[in-house]
């Protein structure tokens, strides 16, 4: 089903090093959370970790007790049929609102299957609403 929310996610800045990940995911997974999407990068020395996951409060608690930078962020959550060309409309569409995309991450299962992306951008509720709005019309992903 094609849908488009917003969510909150939780952006962690750990040292990066080798271990950085096994580290947060051992923390994740003592406390019995499920990450449901994740993006994790280097930049500077930093590991960057953006997680959505079935309990951001409980994991926001214990990244702070842990002594990472921890912090709670909205973002766009966009489910849409896996198929070409579905990024370039809704990038297209973004564009046209004059929407910055501050940054974007997405996970594709089967080509059978959804795919998720997640993004911030200048105006999220107004992203929201335009694609909403796109996903509502029977044409929409049916060229």
């Amino acid at each position: 089903m094609e849908t488009v929310k917003k969510r909150k996610e939780l952006k962690i800045v750990a040292r990066d090093r080798v271990g950085t990940i096994a580290d947060i995911s051992s923390l994740i997974s003592e406390k019995e959370v499920n990450v449901e999407d994740i993006s994790v990068y280097t930049m500077g020395g930093d590991a960057i970790i953006h997680l959505i996951t079935s309990d951001n409060n409980k994991l926001l608690k214990l990244f702070t007790e842990k002594g990472y930078k921890a912090e709670e962020r909205e973002v766009v959550v966009m489910s849409l049929k896996n198929r070409p060309g579905a990024l370039h409309k809704v990038a297209e569409k973004l564009k046209e609102e004059n929407i910055d995309v501050k940054y974007l991450y997405g996970t594709v299962s089967n080509k059978s299957e959804d795919t998720t992306l997640v993004f911030s951008s200048s105006n999220n509720e107004k992203a929201i609403e335009v694609l909403g709005y796109i996903l509502s019309l029977s044409e929409w992903g049916r060229e």
